[in-house]
């Protein structure tokens, strides 16, 4: 392990704080992420039949990415790395990072910590993770093509890098998500000249990330000229996607590859965006949800080093990783030696050794 970085506090706090420890899925205790449940290949993916039920966008057939011959090797780590037992992406996991007692911790991309404290998210250059992108989730009888256009616009300029220093706003400097939502929109001039009339009641879950895409999707269809109500911290994606079918609330937030795990226990969530995206569409299509087009800003297991680190080491992806001549160690959530998103992948896809 490496010790310039450690400091005594991290040290004395962890094992008092690993008394806590909880199991890791998602950005909150109540959604599941699709990082550690879903299996690891993409699903086969079919043109709509003509009896399919009406949506806002159709669900085209997507071929899965190539695999085999054109995948590069991963290359041996040089040195063996340790994994310690802390959180799914919690205070655990940021609290050992920050002290210097873990060299790389497990997050999710969109963490408001990664932009506040400068950290550098490793990119997942060998696609181990899959797509989870956020995307709006309507109700097919509140999806007009004008509320499509608004919801679209607003999509296309939301990217990662916003989504975290939103989340950084809201959940570290304690600002509301209606005002961050606000000013977000305010800077990128949204909703333009789009306009759409209709009533539409916006859900979300009960964690900033869900909270904060719901303040953007209601507050720019408001200001395209839509009369918008808000159902805030509904609780578990069983509840408040129960509530989206209903007709409780037309419109909710949400991600890309958890929602297909969800809704097909048997699919495989990809990374590749299109067809995790074309399989998702199918089967909401049959339940009369639109899913409208992804964010580029997701919500994804992520290793994360300090901006120290990843100069010192001269880290920008995951690969650089097995570059490293020096034991590292790895925090996470305790399920992670088993699962194939984590350690799992990445031995098998990275190359990566750890010790017993």
């Amino acid at each position: 392990m490496r010790t310039t970085r450690r400091r005594i506090a991290g040290a004395l706090l962890l094992p008092l704080l690993a008394l806590v420890v909880t199991g890791c899925t998602d950005s909150d205790d109540e959604t599941a992420s699709t990082g550690d449940d879903a299996a690891e290949t993409a699903p086969e993916t079919t043109a709509r039949p003509d009896d399919a039920p009406e949506t806002c966008v159709e669900a085209d057939a997507v071929d899965p990415p190539a695999e085999g011959d054109d995948a590069p090797a991963p290359e041996e780590a040089a040195a063996e790395f340790t994994f310690r037992p802390l959180d799914a992406g919690g205070p655990l996991t940021k609290a050992a990072l920050e002290s210097g007692d873990i060299d790389v911790g497990l997050l999710f991309s969109s963490d408001g910590a990664i932009v506040a404290n400068d950290w550098v998210a490793l990119e997942d250059d060998q696609d181990l993770q899959p797509a989870d992108n956020f995307v709006p989730a309507i109700r097919n009888d509140a999806c007009t093509d004008e509320v499509t256009a608004v919801l679209d616009a607003l999509s296309a300029e939301l990217t990662v890098e916003d989504m975290q220093e939103m989340v950084a706003a809201v959940s570290i400097d304690g600002d509301n998500p209606d005002a961050v939502a606000e000013a977000f929109l305010a800077e990128k001039e949204l909703p333009g000249d789009l306009t759409a009339e209709g009533s539409i009641t916006v859900g979300s879950s009960n964690f900033a990330e869900s909270n904060i895409a719901a303040q953007l999707y209601g507050q720019v269809l408001a200001a395209a000229g839509v009369d918008v109500e808000y159902k805030a911290d509904i609780g578990a994606r069983d509840v408040y996607f129960t509530a989206l079918e209903s007709g409780e609330i037309d419109l909710v937030p949400e991600f890309t590859g958890t929602l297909l795990a969800f809704l097909d226990g048997e699919a495989e969530p990809s990374p590749d965006l299109d067809v995790t995206l074309a399989a998702l569409r199918t089967v909401a299509a049959d339940r009369g949800i639109s899913i409208l087009e992804p964010a580029e800003a997701d919500s994804v297991n992520t290793f994360v080093v300090t901006g120290e680190t990843a100069e010192e080491l001269d880290l920008t992806t995951v690969s650089d990783l097995a570059g490293v001549d020096e034991e590292l160690t790895l925090g996470g959530p305790p399920e992670c030696p088993e699962r194939p998103y984590c350690l799992i992948g990445l031995e098998e896809s990275y190359g990566l050794r750890f010790a017993s």
